[in-house]
């Protein structure tokens, strides 16, 4: 049986799709590593993220020869602005989302992040980076705020400021962090000889670069505590630069780069409905509003879902 260009494509667009999903259910356990590490300042558990998720996806790195010098040196002499970007962004996202979890709960913390949505598809539009911005992106990620608005109940006046400040700006910086990566993803890395280069590499890099910058950032104010980790400590540390650090960012990756206008990213909003339900499960927090605002949530997903795959079959026929 032959395959087609096409069928190859959708592929990997549905390759794209489980792998932000996976992405978003790893992340929606962070939270539960916050709390694990809360007799740590939020700067120090910032760096333990960044430092054991750099230290894993290096070793993956070597392990897949995707260290070249010639990788290296092509992709910042074409990216350096996009890399940049993303060095600065990626650590404000994470210490602003932290801050929210500790003052709030998982599952309002990780709703406000994912407003990003709204943002990106901002920025791409202005930027004209993406103009697959189609009428049913927009009718999904307004369900999407609605049940936000929801699971926060806004309307009883009892939400902190702080944790507005702190969600709100944790999803600008995060709107900003993946636009950097889909301009790398639509500008492609070839090597001197003019040869593209693979785009798995791409993926762990920019995964790695991430860690790296998160690591960098905060080293000055984290560094005192690692002497101050105990074995449970480690354990924690080490699984948290694994499972929602070095797997997650990486699944991530893999999954925007095909987005188009919101079509892959708005899986990332399953992050929030696992950071509901363990809210629930491990803080004792539960509410009517959160079930009714996850269904929002989960329509918006549904709805985005079926309209790409209507699309993909139309095209087929």
């Amino acid at each position: 049986m032959k395959i087609t260009n096409k069928d190859s494509e959708n592929s990997k667009h549905l390759i794209s799709q489980i792998s932000m999903l996976i992405s978003a259910i790893s992340m929606g356990f962070v939270g539960i590593f916050v709390d694990l590490l809360s007799h740590f300042p939020i700067y120090t558990i910032v760096f333990l993220r960044g430092l054991f998720g750099t230290l894993f996806l290096t070793i993956f790195m070597f392990i897949t020869k995707s260290f070249s010098r010639d990788f290296l040196s092509s992709i910042f002499k074409r990216h350096w602005k996009a890399l940049i970007l993303v060095g600065i962004t990626n650590p404000l996202v994470i210490y602003f989302y932290f801050v929210n979890i500790s003052i709030s709960s998982y599952a309002i913390s990780a709703f406000l992040l994912y407003t990003n949505g709204i943002f990106l598809l901002i920025i791409l539009y202005i930027t004209k980076e993406d103009r697959d911005i189609k009428r049913i992106n927009v009718i999904s990620f307004i369900l999407a705020i609605i049940g936000i608005i929801v699971i926060m109940r806004i309307w009883t006046g009892n939400l902190l400021v702080s944790s507005i400040i702190a969600g709100i700006l944790s999803s600008i910086f995060l709107a900003l962090l993946n636009f950097s990566k889909k301009v790398i993803y639509n500008k492609p890395v070839k090597f001197s000889n003019m040869q593209e280069v693979n785009e798995a590499n791409i993926d762990h890099f920019l995964a790695w670069w991430a860690t790296l910058t998160l690591t960098l950032f905060f080293f000055p104010f984290g560094i005192s505590d690692l002497s101050n980790l105990n074995f449970i400590d480690l354990g924690v540390s080490i699984l948290l630069g694994l499972i929602p650090t070095a797997l997650a960012f990486t699944l991530f990756n893999i999954g925007v780069k095909r987005d188009k206008g919101g079509n892959i990213i708005i899986l990332a909003y399953f992050e929030p409905v696992i950071a509901t339900i363990n809210t629930a499960i491990f803080r004792g927090e539960f509410s009517i509003y959160t079930i009714i605002g996850g269904l929002f949530i989960l329509l918006a997903n549904i709805l985005i879902l079926k309209y790409s795959n209507g699309k993909r079959r139309s095209a087929r026929l």
